[in-house]
């Protein structure tokens, strides 16, 4: 993660928010008395949410898990795609 200071943050504002957006690479904003904060854009921050909520109940991640296992290590056939 990339550390900005409070006087960069307020010298370039727009261009780090444009990078957040453009990059989703969260930067770490440092103040002045030493607090840390993450700067996500909207759609990162609502997959974080979405990611949160969907493995909070035990029984859908054990669902997500295996699916995902299976997609990695399952047989693969592979089908030609049709023209709608």
């Amino acid at each position: 993660m990339n550390n900005i200071t409070l006087d960069e943050a307020k010298n370039d504002l727009e261009g780090i928010l444009r990078k957040v957006v453009e990059d989703a690479e969260p930067p770490v904003l440092s103040t002045e008395n030493g607090d840390k904060v993450v700067l996500l854009g909207l759609d990162e921050f609502n997959s974080w949410k979405e990611t949160v909520y969907l493995l909070g109940n035990p029984a859908n991640a054990t669902r997500l898990r295996k699916s995902i296992s299976e997609a990695a290590n399952g047989p693969r056939e592979e089908r030609e795609l049709l023209d709608a």
